[in-house]
């Protein structure tokens, strides 16, 4: 019996759970990563929107926790454009009856590919997004003579993981990562405790680019999913399971 090894965090895990056991898909939750929001006393001041302009949301948390400030002024900015960097993004401010323009590719190198970021005049931007991560899109964005403004509102916690949970799965395992990040502390795990082994098991991941660095980390089996939305991920599974009754 093979089994799902869910690796975002609890909530978004615990759904996608329930999302395969209605396609008697096995899985077992393993958060790898938590997110919680700036503190008041980091926070800096929510950045103003520009008319004409454009506010990029790069994931579903940087709508959960960055949309409740700027939902206000999304409504009162005249010709404001709304992007998201994907499918799950965008069904997230859907949620909110806010509608996004999402590139095919879901990730920074295709939001660029979008006409609105590729014209000769680049509108002002803002960028909502967590700490870290990528710069890409900020950088090529400014190079192409925009405006750009990055507001931070959540930040990435990495909540201790005991890969002796895994013992607990028998049969073979296909892992979920979700993010270049994830899948770089899933790698740092398994390489360091008695589960290197696992680096031959199959992982699924959203995009091209995190394809790379996988197969960089050493994984044998590399799966990329259309997306990094639930319904990419047991897209990508379904072909390669048997289908058995969630655990």
């Amino acid at each position: 019996m093979t089994t799902a090894v869910l690796t975002r965090t609890e909530a978004d895990s615990q759904r996608l759970s329930l999302l395969l056991q209605g396609s008697g898909i096995a899985s077992a939750v393993w958060p790898l990563i938590s997110i919680s929001p700036i503190p008041d006393e980091e926070q800096v001041v929510v950045p103003e929107l520009s008319p004409g302009g454009c506010c990029i949301f790069i994931s579903a948390n940087a709508v959960r926790f960055g949309l409740p400030e700027l939902a206000a002024e999304l409504d009162q900015t005249p010709a404001i454009k709304v992007l998201a960097v994907g499918r799950k993004t965008q069904e997230t401010l859907a949620a909110s009856g806010i509608e996004a323009i999402a590139p095919e590719q879901a990730d920074s190198e295709g939001l660029l590919t979008l006409p609105i970021l590729s014209a000769s005049v680049i509108p002002d931007t803002v960028i909502v997004k967590g700490e870290g991560g990528r710069e890409l899109l900020a950088t090529e964005l400014r190079r192409r003579g925009g405006q750009v403004k990055e507001w931070n509102c959540y930040r990435r916690c990495w909540p201790q993981a005991d890969p002796d949970l895994l013992n607990r799965l028998s049969g073979p395992l296909v892992f979920q990562a979700s993010s270049g990040e994830i899948l770089q502390r899933l790698s740092q795990l398994l390489a360091g405790s008695e589960k290197q082994y696992l680096l031959q098991s199959t992982v699924v991941v959203p995009s091209d680019r995190v394809a790379r660095l996988a197969a960089d980390l050493g994984w044998d089996r590399v799966i990329r999913a259309q997306d990094a939305s639930d319904q990419g991920f047991l897209n990508a599974i379904k072909p390669m399971l048997s289908v058995v009754g969630n655990r």
